[in-house]
C-alpha cells in the first residue's frame, strides 16, 4: 500500500500541473525577495486551484442546483431533450467517422437508459460551433446503433449554445405538441440550462447526469494537484459567467 501511494504521489508530481508547482517553488529559492514572493504566490494559486476540495467548491453548488426528477416523474414527460456537449469530428467510430464527446456521451447514454424504461421521443439539440459536421448527425447515428427507433429520434442541428438549444427545441415542441420535457444535460450545466428553458417551457423535469464529483470523503491523494481539477474549476467558472450573463441579459 505504501508503494502504491508513493507511486501515485511521484506520478502526480511529475505530471504537468504538479511539475509546474515544483519548478516554481524551486525557482523561487534562487530569486530576490520581491520576485520570490510573487512566484511562490503563483505556485500556491495553481496548487489550490488544482486539488479536489477546490474543484468541489466550484462544481458541487452547480450540480446540486436542481433536484433530479424521479423515475415516476420522468414517465409523465412527453419527450426527452438531450443537450449536446461536443464531438470529436474526425475520430473513427464503429459505424462511421465522428465520435460523441465525453460529456455528450454521458447525456446520450442517460437518455437511452431512460428510453428503455419509458419509451418516448428523443430530441437531441446540438449544431456546429467549431466543426463542419452538426453534432446532431453524429448523435443520431449513435442512438440508432444503440437500438433507438429512428422514428423516435428528432434532431435539432442549428443551435450553437444553450440559449439557442432552448429556442429551437421550443419550435420542435410546438410542432409535435410536446408540453412536458425531460431535460437531460451534465449536472454542472443544468442550472444554466434550466434557467434558459424555463423561459420557454412551463413544465420541465430536470434529469442531470455526468456528475463530476465523487461526493466521498477526502484522503491524502485528494490534496495532490491535477490538471483534471483545474479543468473542472474552469468549467464551473464558465457556467457561473454564463448564468451571470443571462441573468443580466434576460
Amino acid at each position: 500500500m505504501t508503494g502504491f501511494v508513493l507511486k501515485k504521489i511521484l506520478t502526480i508530481i511529475l505530471l504537468p500541473v504538479g511539475l509546474i508547482v515544483v519548478i516554481l517553488i524551486v525557482a523561487a529559492l534562487f530569486m530576490k525577495k520581491r520576485l520570490k514572493i510573487c512566484v511562490i504566490a503563483l505556485a500556491v494559486l495553481i496548487y489550490m486551484l488544482s486539488i479536489d476540495p477546490t474543484a468541489d467548491l466550484f462544481i458541487v453548488p452547480l450540480e446540486d442546483a436542481q433536484r433530479p426528477a424521479s423515475l415516476e416523474e420522468v414517465k409523465t414527460g412527453d419527450v426527452y431533450v438531450v443537450l449536446g456537449g461536443g464531438i470529436n469530428e474526425n475520430a473513427p467510430d464503429i459505424n462511421g467517422v465522428g465520435m460523441i464527446g465525453s460529456s455528450a456521451l454521458a447525456r446520450i447514454i442517460t437518455a437511452y437508459r431512460l428510453y428503455l424504461i419509458a419509451k418516448k421521443p428523443i430530441i437531441f439539440s446540438g449544431g456546429m460551433v467549431f466543426t463542419k459536421t452538426p453534432e446532431a448527425e453524429v448523435a443520431r447515428r449513435f442512438l440508432v446503433s444503440l437500438g433507438v427507433a429512428s422514428q423516435d429520434i428528432i434532431m435539432e442541428g442549428k443551435s450553437m449554445d444553450t440559449y439557442e438549444n432552448a429556442r429551437y427545441v421550443r419550435e420542435i415542441a410546438d410542432k409535435y405538441q410536446f408540453r412536458k420535457i425531460v431535460l437531460i444535460t451534465s449536472a454542472y450545466h443544468m442550472k444554466r440550462s434550466y434557467m434558459l428553458f424555463s423561459r420557454r417551457f412551463t413544465q420541465i423535469l430536470p434529469f442531470p447526469t455526468d456528475f463530476k464529483t465523487s461526493r466521498g470523503p477526502y484522503d491524502p491523494l485528494s490534496f495532490l494537484p491535477s490538471a483534471e481539477n483545474l479543468a473542472l474549476v474552469e468549467t464551473a467558472m464558465r457556467e457561473y459567467m454564463g448564468i451571470l450573463f443571462y441573468t443580466v441579459n434576460p
